[in-house]
């Protein structure tokens, strides 16, 4: 016997449907074997379980690459429950996805715990037969929905129990295997030297085979949109430097994850909007509350806002506003006084360093 109903599995309209996580091969592969709508509907499920294991559990965040292991994880394991429940074959649970295995060994690798990780598991799977059960409810005829409501919530509950079983046996083999490795200790050193914890210059350096006492320059690079973007520090000196310039790019790093498209963001070009911008919703309250009306959306009012903002910056020289904006002075003229206009308090000498900072800020965060 089979499920047929789990075909019919759509994802909510009303909530997010992010893109897969998992490999494109993958989720071809679970395509063939459950249909389009229901793997659209696991990567809907796997979304919010991850979510709410992220909040219960915060240890699983600290970036997008740890929220992408965290999601292929929870991915894999949804559409591998989904494919399990619809063959009714106990089988074919008796092996970890992969993407659910490699993300274990990355949990392992980052010194997530043990309890942390099988907490996620369990309430990732809590979620699961929460929406499985609703679903029951919509697809499944009134006479037979509680049959089945007990045999979906029996054998997710074997399910479970063998998933959690094999990823604690997973994470306590690369646990001790990452333990001895010259890679962890490379690690545990970056980790020290990255959180300012006391080390000797001389042995970080023999650990790194790098030279820790140089000047450095950090780059954060990630995969999206845009082709190969790339995040850099400042260049800093020594172990203290190593640091900084890391800080530095991560920070440019969110910046341009704020406004996406560059392929290449400078912490030394975008320090003050990321000084600025630390706590994103101060900032836009900010802006909004220097700007006024000047903070709308549209192409017209963005343009005027650019116009001052270089108007502004060059000191208020018509000229060079007009050079750097390759416009006409009376261009620059007609437009800086009618984004004053929109402003909803006059310009003073006083109040000028916090309108070009809140014009920075909208330049990121409205573009």
């Amino acid at each position: 016997m089979t499920r047929q109903w789990l075909r019919q599995l759509r994802p909510d309209p009303g909530r997010p449907l992010p893109d897969p996580a998992i490999s494109p091969a993958a989720a071809t592969a679970m395509t063939a074997v459950l249909g389009p709508e229901p793997v659209r509907w696991a990567v809907q499920t796997a979304d919010t379980m991850a979510a709410e294991i992220l909040g219960q559990v915060p240890e699983h965040g600290g970036g997008p690459a740890p929220l992408a292991t965290l999601r292929r994880s929870t991915e894999s394991t949804v559409l591998a429950a989904l494919r399990l429940l619809l063959t009714e074959s106990s089988g074919e649970g008796a092996a970890l996805p992969d993407e659910a295995l490699e993300g274990c060994r990355e949990f392992a690798r980052c010194g997530l715990r043990l309890d942390q990780v099988l907490r996620g598991v369990r309430l990732g799977h809590a979620r699961l037969t929460q929406e499985l059960t609703t679903a029951i409810e919509q697809y499944v005829p009134a006479g037979e929905r509680l049959t089945e409501l007990r045999r979906i919530t029996e054998e997710l509950f074997a399910h479970a129990d063998t998933h959690a079983g094999l990823m604690a046996e997973s994470y306590i083999a690369e646990r001790d295997r990452w333990r001895g490795s010259d890679e962890a200790a490379r690690r545990k050193t970056v980790d020290d030297l990255l959180a300012a914890r006391p080390v000797e210059p001389e042995a970080a350096t023999r650990r790194l085979r790098y030279d820790v006492a140089r000047t450095h320059l950090a780059a954060v690079l990630w995969c999206d949109d845009t082709e190969d973007p790339c995040a850099v520090g400042p260049p800093a000196h020594g172990m203290a430097g190593m640091r900084r310039s890391h800080y530095g790019a991560r920070e440019a790093e969110r910046v341009a994850r704020l406004a996406p498209g560059n392929w290449l963001t400078d912490y030394r070009v975008v320090r003050l909007v990321a000084l600025a911008t630390a706590d994103p919703e101060h900032a836009r309250w900010f802006l909004h509350d220097l700007l006024g009306p000047l903070a709308s959306d549209g192409t017209r009012v963005r343009e005027l806002r650019e116009t001052l903002r270089v108007y502004l910056a060059e000191e208020r020289s018509l000229r060079a506003a007009a050079g750097a904006l390759h416009v006409a002075r009376n261009t620059v003229t007609y437009r800086v006084k009618r984004a004053e206009e929109l402003l909803p308090a006059p310009t003073t000498p006083g109040s000028t360093l916090e309108l070009r900072l809140a014009l920075e800020i909208a330049r990121t965060l409205l573009g």
